[in-house]
């Protein structure tokens, strides 16, 4: 079962990825070419309630974000941008804002790689610890070992690797098989343990 794809990156992650400071990504944001978000428990703006999942303006909190100096560890948000919304709401319950620290900060990996792919970012592959190979070996470890164990070995270890080829062809889901060069590194160092003996 593979996992859904990432929802969110801190922007201690992001910084971590792209080997810039959170300065820089806070300045992308103010700038708006990406969104910073954070969650929030219930709010009210006017006579509208507020919670979850929202857009800061990192323009607000720029104190967090010093390039020299000292920067605040946290700081109050008087103003968010819900989703799907242009238009910021201003926080009126409580009247004192919304604290916000650094680590409550994420982006949207959507807009994380949107960002990557506009500027040519090399992002890393979004692979699922365990991913599934490309071709099924362990499957074809099974086959050799059920084959030299019912009828030996044959003759060439050129023949091995045609059956395994073989077994790709008829087996694969996708009927893609591996290059013979794949094959043959695969297979060479089964051939030679077996053949020692000889």
């Amino acid at each position: 079962m593979n996992l859904p794809p990432r929802v969110f990156y801190s922007l201690t992650e992001i910084s971590a990825r792209w080997g810039c400071p959170a300065a820089d990504v806070a300045g992308w944001a103010a700038a708006d070419y990406l969104s910073l978000v954070t969650s929030i428990a219930a709010v009210f703006c006017g006579k509208l309630p507020v919670a979850g999942i929202v857009a800061v303006s990192a323009a607000d909190m720029m104190r967090m974000f010093r390039r020299h100096g000292p920067s605040e560890e946290e700081c109050r948000v008087f103003r968010i941008r819900l989703s799907g919304s242009t238009e910021w709401q201003y926080i009126t319950d409580p009247p004192d804002g919304v604290p916000i620290k650094l680590t409550d900060l994420l982006l949207m990996a959507d807009e994380v790689h949107r960002f990557e792919d506009d500027r040519g970012l090399l992002r890393r592959p979004a692979l699922s610890p365990g991913a599934s190979p490309r071709y099924d070996w362990d499957a074809v470890n099974i086959m050799l070992f059920k084959r030299i164990n019912d009828r030996g070995l044959p003759a060439t270890q050129g023949e091995l690797i045609s059956e395994v080829q073989e077994w790709f062809a008829q087996n694969s889901p996708t009927g893609d098989i591996p290059e013979e060069s794949t094959t043959r590194k695969k297979i060479a160092p089964i051939w030679r343990a077996l053949r020692e003996k000889d």
